[in-house]
């Protein structure tokens, strides 16, 4: 059995000129069978209210490999501030 990772694709992603980023502060996730839903929202809580600011649907394979992308790249970016923090 040999251990090869298929070939990737760059893949060229064109953003509005007028596309705004969107901040939330809190995500809801449900999940079925078929797919995984992120709700995020803005929860001002002084106000006692928030408002959803995007939704994303995602088949499970998906989410799973999100997970995985976001698990990898937040241990290495806080693993890499812990270690430069130590060094002081």
């Amino acid at each position: 059995m040999s251990d090869t990772t298929p070939e990737q694709k760059q893949i060229q992603i064109s953003v509005a000129p007028d596309h705004k980023p969107t901040y939330a502060n809190s995500v809801k996730i449900n999940v079925t069978d078929e797919e995984v839903m992120l709700q995020f929202a803005l929860v001002r809580p002084q106000e006692g209210r928030g408002s959803l600011v995007s939704e994303v649907v995602l088949a499970p394979k998906h989410a799973i490999r999100l997970q995985k992308a976001l698990d990898d790249t937040l241990k290495r970016h806080f693993t890499r501030h812990l270690d430069e923090e130590a060094g002081k």
